[in-house]
């Protein structure tokens, strides 16, 4: 029987980190050339982090970023050693990657399994000029040696087992992160 899920962050704790990331791009962008950039929200639950925060660029800048969604499931390391079949989510990507600066998103970031599936994802699409990661939350215990550039939060999970899990309002109907047993 799964345990119930247990809050780490709740919704002001959650839209606060969003917006300290989005704060840390746009000082970088800023910086270099914003119209050479796009985000990518890795599907399912990368691609609304990257959507709110191209919002906020807008909100902030005046630059529209376009976003676009990566279904990895393909590229996986474990596709043949799963249990049941992955869900396939629409891989949409409306811009030229060729020569762009990229920031992937995700929500979590843990082993790193799920980055390098996208990377090795977004170079059948073109060759950007650079990709940098951004995350909600870095939980740590990376296999390989992959680190986000941008990051909301850190959290530590006593349980290997254990995952963390990511709500939002888009999709689950309200803002939060929780550890689920």
């Amino acid at each position: 029987m799964k345990s119930p899920a247990v809050p780490l962050f709740n919704a002001e704790e959650t839209r606060a980190m969003i917006d300290s990331i989005a704060e840390l791009l746009i000082s970088d962008l800023n910086n270099g050339n914003i119209k050479d950039v796009a985000f990518i929200g890795i599907q399912a639950m990368g691609v609304p982090l990257a959507m709110r925060i191209a919002e906020l660029v807008s909100d902030t800048t005046g630059d529209i970023v376009p976003v676009g969604a990566l279904d990895i499931s393909m590229y996986r390391d474990d596709i043949g050693k799963r249990k049941t079949l992955p869900l396939i989510h629409p891989t949409e990507i409306p811009f030229d990657l060729d020569d762009r600066s990229i920031i992937l998103f995700d929500d979590v970031l843990h082993t790193g399994r799920t980055i390098r599936a996208a990377l090795d994802a977004i170079t059948d699409y073109g060759r950007p000029k650079l990709i940098r990661l951004a995350v909600l939350i870095d939980r740590g215990g990376q296999e390989f040696p992959i680190a986000a550039d941008y990051i909301g939060g850190k959290a530590e999970v006593e349980n290997p087992e254990d995952f963390i899990a990511v709500s939002w309002q888009e999709t689950d109907k309200h803002d939060g992160v929780y550890i689920v047993s």
